[in-house]
């Protein structure tokens, strides 16, 4: 069995998780993070062309913030949840409250919650993922009810009943602000597909170098 771990909890990351094990469901994928969860702490957007984004069977069920067809948005850490929920119940691991001190390509040294404290991870590929992002334009966004929203370029409307605004501004609104966010990054309309898109690249790089030469 290939064991397989990744430094980081963007949308990319699970991607690649959930990709690995589709075309590879033998191996042991895991992600290593500082956070105490995925998805619900902090906000990335959640601008969509189309519903799903990914292959449905990477995500778990959202309840009443599932997009309907006419939606163009989706709350994005609650996107963001429901793949690291599926993940873990197609066999990920997740090690939260993990901060990673030294890394190689087959060991990662880390301290961190839990009995052990502190300790190493060793894998037949270690991916590391924990970029920096203060390069990157910060944007601007809030959540505010659909018919209180502004006209703006950038905006998505969520089965919810709200509107989701992203600009490099403060952004307009008419009424009243239900969550102020902001985001670092190139453009939140391309965040989520762009995300995808490199998770898959990425997964299949990883299953074409390390784990299909190790099973031939």
């Amino acid at each position: 069995m290939t064991s397989i771990v990744i430094l980081g909890d963007s949308l990319s990351t699970l991607c690649i998780g959930h990709h690995i094990l589709d075309v590879a469901p033998e191996a042991e994928v895991s992600i290593v993070t500082e956070r105490a969860e995925i998805g619900l702490i902090g906000e990335v957007p959640g601008l969509i062309p189309s519903w799903p984004p990914c292959p449905p069977h990477w995500i778990s069920e959202m309840s009443s913030q599932t997009p309907t067809p006419s939606s163009t948005a989706v709350r994005g850490s609650w996107f963001l949840k429901a793949m690291g929920i599926q993940l873990s119940k197609r066999g990920g691991i997740f090690h939260l409250r993990t901060r990673v001190t030294t890394v190689s390509e087959r060991e990662a040294m880390f301290v961190g919650a839990g009995p052990m404290g502190k300790g190493s991870i060793k894998a037949d590929h270690i991916l590391d993922l924990r970029y920096d992002r203060e390069e990157k334009p910060r944007w601007h966004g809030l959540v505010c009810r659909t018919e209180d929203s502004a006209q703006t370029a950038v905006f998505g409307e969520r089965p919810d009943g709200t509107t989701e605004i992203w600009d490099l501004e403060e952004p307009e609104y008419n009424g009243v602000s239900l969550q102020e966010m902001t985001w670092v990054g190139d453009h939140p309309s391309a965040y989520i597909s762009e995300e995808v898109q490199l998770g898959i690249q990425l997964a299949q790089t990883i299953v074409d170098t390390i784990i299909h030469p190790v099973e031939q």
